[in-house]
């Protein structure tokens, strides 16, 4: 009886009163006061890749860093089961005019991955031997990859990319065959995926917001152990389909969410007119969106990003606030959100003002260190029970006065 009492007063009091928690504090996934991310991924398929640098060059133009897919070994035994053995897909790192525009890109701060090492079957030597190929080119390993159509070194792909027997059966298990994961097959790399990949592409979307689906993303499927991390994209296939997903709505949509995008594309596809022209609209909506608040980088850079927010703690206690860094590295450009005007930083012993919309930019925080701050100047060290402590002081009390 007594501890059924105490439960239902606790259970009243916490259901009439206001009481703090974190909400008045958030930690932007951004840097440096930006608003939302967008980014692009490109598939290598088709195209004459002289035709792409026009949309490369335009996206450095506008400052959007974006990521390209290439291929770094040639087509030997054909794609999937169908026996083609040609490059017609495509053009890899063979060609050292290709090899040199690929290298060009990185040193304009492009990034680099995999769509597989090639566009065809790769046994796993040839895999193997494609990633030291890519390391020797580009200086690290491909820190993603995205499979490519249905080759059988496909990691986790066709209708292995679904952990659900039914799902898989739906998709059809035996016409979208996929190797790279299965250790007894010629195929197999999943343990070079897991010690030298980062992150591989996962489903897609139609919503331009991408985490707005995704919100786990980068995630890891414990039953599907040779990826580290899965990544979520938006389907802007083609030309048509990207223009639809990068309309005024949807950008508008985009930055009030405060969301992430990673468009994957073909710009082989629709990108051009019969003249070889880029799509003006394209064109107009690129340069819209690269004028907005935004964080224009590669794809594992924003997911890099967003693994060390989530490492960051914000615990709020009455008057105190703080921010811990369980990072092994500092986090640059740290901002936080907060419906507080301005807050006292006991480490620089100085205001911090939140512009209008309740951005505080705080710069960098060192792996495993504390910012700390107070919502009113000299209260620091009062030492205040907290709501729930004086809730249990008070149900106990109460509780008392019944047993006597």
């Amino acid at each position: 009886m007594k501890k059924f009492v105490q439960v239902l007063i606790i259970a009243l009091l916490l259901c009439s009163c206001n009481y703090s928690d974190n909400s008045n504090v958030k930690i932007s996934i951004f840097p440096d006061g930006k608003d939302f991310a967008f980014t692009i991924i490109e598939d290598p398929d088709y195209g004459d890749y002289i035709q792409k640098v026009t949309i490369y060059d335009y996206l450095d133009s506008l400052q959007l860093k974006t990521t390209k897919g290439t291929w770094v070994v040639d087509n030997k035994h054909g794609s999937g089961t169908r026996a083609w053995k040609t490059n017609t897909r495509g053009i890899s790192t063979t060609d050292n005019e290709y090899l040199k525009y690929n290298l060009d890109l990185q040193k304009r701060g492009f990034e680099i991955c995999a769509h597989t090492v090639g566009p065809g079957n790769d046994y796993r030597e040839e895999t193997q031997y494609g990633y030291e190929l890519f390391k020797f080119h580009f200086g690290q390993y491909p820190k993603i990859n995205t499979n490519h159509a249905e080759n059988l070194d496909n990691i986790y792909w066709g209708a292995d990319r679904f952990s659900n027997y039914f799902m898989k059966w739906l998709y059809g298990y035996k016409e979208r065959p996929s190797e790279g994961h299965i250790e007894t097959s010629r195929y197999f790399w999943g343990d070079l995926c897991k010690e030298k990949t980062k992150y591989v592409r996962g489903f897609a979307t139609d919503k331009l917001n991408t985490i707005s689906v995704n919100p786990s993303m980068p995630y890891h499927l414990e039953d599907k152990p040779y990826v580290n991390y899965w990544f979520g994209c938006t389907d802007g296939y083609n030309g048509d389909k990207f223009n639809r997903v990068l309309s005024d709505e949807n950008i508008k949509k985009l930055v009030t969410e405060r969301g992430v995008s990673i468009v994957y594309t073909h710009f082989a596809f629709g990108f051009f007119d019969k003249n070889n022209r880029m799509d003006e609209n394209v064109k107009r909506q690129l340069a819209k969106i690269s004028k907005l608040n935004g964080w224009f980088v590669p794809v594992s850079t924003i997911l890099d990003r967003i693994i060390l927010i989530r490492n960051l703690n914000v615990i709020t206690n009455r008057n105190n606030i703080s921010i811990i860094n369980n990072n092994s590295e500092t986090v640059t450009g740290l901002t936080i959100l907060t419906d507080k005007e301005k807050l006292y930083c006991l480490n620089s012993n100085k205001w911090v003002y939140a512009d209008k919309e309740g951005k505080m930019l705080l710069g960098e925080l060192q792996p495993y260190s504390v910012i700390r701050f107070i919502q009113s100047e000299g209260l620091e060290n009062e030492n205040i029970a907290s709501y729930y402590e004086r809730v249990h002081i008070f149900s106990d009390w109460l509780v008392g006065r019944f047993n006597k």
